[in-house]
């Protein structure tokens, strides 16, 4: 579990890099009704997903997320695009956006790229692990921890698109919510 809290900390704390992007690869409308109906019976009075715009403000620039996000989730610091829930979900459950280049922010193999970045997050217990030309979704367990990542892609693109959650054994059942809640975001920058 600690490796898995390490790689979601370093992978939240990469400075994005490149050019302005509507989405990734396959993203999709936002269809808040469909992510809420994700929401497990049992947790329905703590969840609910709302369009957010998320903003995260480096120096002079900007970038703008909008995704369906946890309503009353907090934003703690602008410099980086994960929120924390207002109400007891384990300590570590959080939810983030962004984008990553891993390294220089050139167009790359960026298949290759996610390959490497999350390859710890198949070690766990692997739920899911979809890939298709432009994304690749993963959901594993790690001890009581579960991690949602979906990441994708343009090519010749300069970066790639981040999305996730880690859900401790309160929020884990909220794993199919946040998997579809980051198959729609988008993204602007100043």
């Amino acid at each position: 579990m600690t490796k898995l809290v390490l790689v979601l900390a370093s992978v939240a704390a990469l400075t994005a890099c490149g050019g302005k992007k509507k989405g990734g690869g396959d993203a999709k409308p936002l269809d808040l009704a469909a992510v809420n109906a994700l929401v497990p019976a049992a947790l329905k009075d703590k969840v609910v997903f709302e369009k957010r715009e998320i903003v995260e403000k480096r120096g002079k620039h900007s970038k703008t997320y909008t995704v369906a996000a946890p309503k009353g989730w907090k934003q703690e610091n602008e410099m980086f695009t994960s929120l924390k829930p207002d109400k007891d979900m384990g300590f570590m459950t959080s939810f983030k956006v962004g984008t990553n280049c891993d390294g220089e922010c050139k167009p790359k193999d960026w298949a290759a790229t996610v390959e490497h970045v999350y390859e710890s997050y198949l070690k766990g217990k692997p739920i899911k692990d979809v890939k298709t030309a432009t994304s690749r979704t993963i959901i594993a367990e790690s001890g009581d921890t579960t991690a949602v990542v979906v990441a994708s892609w343009e090519d010749g693109a300069k970066e790639y698109n981040d999305c996730g959650a880690t859900l401790e054994k309160e929020a884990k059942e909220l794993a199919a919510a946040f998997e579809k809640a980051c198959e729609s975001v988008t993204v602007s920058e100043d």
